[in-house]
C-alpha cells in the first residue's frame, strides 16, 4: 500500500500558476490561484460534510445547493403525482446551479428529474383519459 498525502492545498498538478484540494485520496475539482499570486488564500476549503466520503454527506444535505435539495423532496413526493412537474423543473434547475457552481447535489437532482418527469408522463396520461 502507498502512502498518501494528507489532505489540504497542493500545487495543481496540471497548472503551476494555482493549487488543487487533495483530499486524501483524489484530486478534487476545487481550485485557487497559487501563493504568490494576487490572492495569498485559498478560494475555496470543503466544509463538513462536504465530501462524499463524509457519513454526513450521505445523511445530510451539505453541500448542496437549496435547489438541488428541494427536487430530491419533491422527487420524493411526486409519488402522490402532485408535484412531480415542481419536481421535474426544480431538479433541472438544481443540475443547472449544481453545475455552475461545481457543488455537489446532482444526484438529488436527477431524482428529481426522473421522479418528476415519469410523475408528470402518469399525470398527462391521466388527463388525457379523462
Amino acid at each position: 500500500m502507498q502512502p498518501t498525502a494528507p489532505p489540504g492545498w497542493y500545487a495543481d498538478p496540471h497548472d503551476s500558476r494555482q493549487v488543487r484540494w487533495f483530499d486524501g485520496a483524489q484530486w478534487s475539482s476545487h481550485v485557487s490561484p497559487a501563493p504568490g499570486s494576487a490572492y495569498t488564500t485559498p478560494a475555496y476549503a470543503p466544509r463538513t460534510g462536504e465530501h462524499p466520503d463524509s457519513p454526513a454527506h450521505w445523511m445530510l444535505p451539505l453541500g448542496r445547493s437549496w435547489q438541488s435539495i428541494a427536487a430530491g423532496y419533491l422527487g420524493l413526493f411526486s409519488i402522490l403525482l402532485i408535484p412531480a412537474p415542481f419536481a421535474l423543473g426544480m431538479g433541472i434547475w438544481g443540475l443547472v446551479v449544481a453545475n455552475k457552481e461545481g457543488s455537489h447535489g446532482r444526484g438529488r437532482s436527477i431524482f428529481g428529474v426522473v421522479a418528476g418527469a415519469l410523475g408528470t408522463l402518469v399525470l398527462l396520461v391521466i388527463f388525457a383519459q379523462s
